[in-house]
C-alpha cells in the first residue's frame, strides 16, 4: 500500500527543507466520556481502496488501487487492469471505471494482495475522470515492468488515457531532495490553473501547470523526534476554496506523536500549524473552515497495524481535539468531508474488502 524510500511497506519517505515554524499545540485533547462515533457502513468490497471525492451532484467516488494481475506468481511483480472508480449516489452503487492500470507482488492463495494503483479520483469537465495514480519507483522501474504500465505514478483522464503531469519523471529527473531516487504521488488538489501534488517517495510537494510541466514547490522537512532526525513523509492536502490556503499532513517515521500539520498561504511559506498527532494519512477542510485530519494507525502490533482515528483542528486556536471512533477505523486511508459536515472514510484498505463507511460524530 505505502512504500519509502528506505524499502518498508509501511514508511513512506520524506526529506528536509526549511520552513517557517509557529506556536503549536503538542498533543490532542480528549474530553473523557466521549460517546463513541458509529460508522456506518456504505459500500463493502472495493479493492485497495484509496481516497474519498464528493462531487457535486452528490456522488461520492471512490479510487481503487486494484489488485494486480490476476494469477501473477507469489513474489512477482505484476501490472495488472484491475484499477477502477467506484461510485455511490443514491441507492445506485458500483464500479464507473474499470481496467485501470494496477501493480502488486503476487501473493500466496488467501493472502491479501496489497496493490498500488489509482489513489485519488475527480470528475473532468470534458467527460470522464481526472485520477491521480500511485507507484514506488522510477522512470526504468516503471518501464521494467511493461505494457500497460505507463500511466503508473501520474496524473491522467479516463476519456483518453492522456497522462497531465508525470511525478515519477519528475523525481527520476530532478531528485530535489538528493536521497534515493524514488517517487510515490500520494494526493492533489487544485490550485488556480495548476495540480499540487504531496510525493510521499520523492520527499515533496510537486506543481503541475496546464501544459503538463513540473516544478518541485517545496522539498519536504524532516521531524526532531527524541532528538533525532527522522523523515517527514508528505501525504493529506487540502486546499480551502474560500482563502486559497493549502494544508499539507505528514507522519514522520511513523513516530508515535510526531505527525504534523502545516498550513500555506498564498505567496507565502509552509508555516508549522500543528503537531503531536500519529501518522496522518489524509486531510479535508470542514464547512466551517478548519480541519479534520485521518491517522493511519496510532502504531503496530504482533497481528499488524493499530486501527487510526479522527482529529479535528481548530485552525485558529491550533487546538486538536480527537473524535472518539474506538477501534472502528481499521487500515482506513481515505477521507472526505461533504458540504454538510458528513464524514466519510476507507477502510479495510489493504485486499479486496475494503469498505466505504460514514462516520457520524
Amino acid at each position: 500500500m505505502i512504500s519509502g524510500k528506505y524499502g518498508k511497506k509501511a514508511v513512506l519517505a520524506a526529506a528536509a527543507a526549511a520552513v517557517a515554524a509557529a506556536p503549536l499545540i503538542a498533543a490532542p485533547a480528549h474530553a473523557e466520556g466521549t460517546p463513541e462515533a458509529t460508522v456506518e457502513v456504505i459500500a463493502t468490497g472495493l479493492a485497495n481502496p484509496r481516497d474519498i471525492t464528493y462531487t457535486w451532484d452528490g456522488s461520492l467516488l471512490v479510487a481503487e488501487s486494484g489488485a494486480g494481475r490476476p494469477g501473477c506468481a507469489v513474489g512477482e511483480k505484476c501490472v495488472g487492469a484491475t484499477g477502477g472508480i467506484y461510485k455511490v449516489k443514491g441507492g445506485y452503487k458500483g464500479r464507473v471505471v474499470s481496467g485501470l492500470a494496477s501493480v502488486a507482488v503476487g501473493a500466496a492463495p488467501g493472502t491479501p494482495v496489497i496493490a498500488t494503483g489509482p489513489v485519488q479520483a475527480v470528475p473532468d469537465p470534458a467527460g470522464g475522470y481526472t485520477v491521480l495514480s500511485g507507484l514506488g519507483g522510477t522512470n526504468e522501474s516503471r518501464a521494467a515492468l511493461g505494457a500497460g504500465s505507463n500511466t503508473l505514478g501520474t496524473l491522467f483522464r479516463t476519456r483518453d488515457g492522456k497522462v497531465l503531469a508525470d511525478l515519477v519523471d519528475h523525481e527520476t529527473r530532478l531528485n530535489p531532495d538528493g536521497g534515493d531516487v524514488h517517487a510515490n504521488p500520494w494526493a492533489f488538489v487544485r490550485s488556480g490553473p495548476d495540480y499540487l501534488f504531496t510525493d510521499a517517495g520523492s520527499n515533496t510537494v510537486v506543481r503541475a501547470k496546464r501544459d503538463g510541466t513540473t516544478s518541485t514547490a517545496y522539498v519536504w522537512p524532516k521531524a526532531e523526534v527524541n532528538g533525532q532526525s527522522v523523515e517527514g513523509v508528505p501525504t493529506g492536502i487540502a486546499r480551502d476554496a474560500w482563502t486559497g490556503t493549502v494544508y499539507v499532513a505528514d507522519m514522520p517515521g511513523m513516530r508515535p506523536g510526531a505527525a504534523r500539520i502545516f498550513r500555506i498561504e498564498p505567496g507565502r511559506q509552509p508555516e508549522l500549524l500543528v503537531t503531536g498527532l500519529t501518522n496522518l494519512i489524509d486531510l479535508e477542510v470542514t464547512p466551517d473552515g478548519n480541519l479534520l485530519a485521518l491517522s493511519y494507525t496510532r502504531g503496530f502490533g504482533p497481528t499488524g497495524p493499530t486501527p487510526g482515528y479522527l482529529a479535528k483542528i481548530d485552525v485558529d486556536t491550533r487546538q486538536v481535539t480527537e473524535i472518539n471512533t474506538g477501534d472502528q477505523l481499521t487500515t482506513p486511508t481515505g477521507l472526505e468531508v461533504d458540504p454538510w459536515g458528513r464524514t466519510y472514510v476507507t477502510v479495510n484498505s489493504t485486499g479486496g474488502d475494503g469498505k466505504l463507511v460514514r462516520v457520524r460524530h
